[in-house]
């Protein structure tokens, strides 16, 4: 029953995506599975954390003037990630399709593997991007 709140409110609250980071003297762009979500309710964001089991950040937002209340982000990144993802993906009714996506990209895009000292073949990098655009358009 709490996967299935997990996956319910992922499907509500939450935010799947690649994240693209490029790096100082480096031409490639590196790309990171996140699953994040933001809240005014930091118990519910614990609650959740606790449910799922993953090692997983939370962090204060920024308040502005303009808020009422302080806002708080839950952010799960790379293979912690794609564990949320894999245990709540039979409840994900919305998002469900972002899901299936990246677990495609995860295993054509071999990610969470090292590229060694060479780094990677350009068509692995071609094969991410590829993947991050069709989640991103999937929104």
């Amino acid at each position: 029953m709490a996967l299935s709140w997990a996956g319910g409110f992922i499907d509500g609250e939450g935010w799947i995506g690649i994240a693209r980071q490029t790096r100082k003297g480096y031409d490639t762009i590196s790309h990171r599975l996140k699953v994040a979500i933001t809240q005014n309710n930091l118990e519910v964001l614990e609650h959740f954390k606790n449910i799922i089991g993953e090692s997983g950040a939370i962090n204060k937002g920024v308040r502005t003037e303009k808020m009422n209340r302080q806002t708080y982000s839950l952010v799960f990144d790379s293979r912690h990630a794609l564990n949320v993802l894999n245990k709540i993906r039979p409840y994900l009714k919305r998002k469900g399709h972002e899901a299936d996506a990246v677990f495609a990209m995860w295993e054509e895009g071999l990610m969470g593997k090292r590229p060694g000292a060479k780094g990677w073949p350009p068509e692995i990098y071609k094969i991410r991007e590829k993947w991050a655009q069709k989640i991103s358009r999937l929104k």
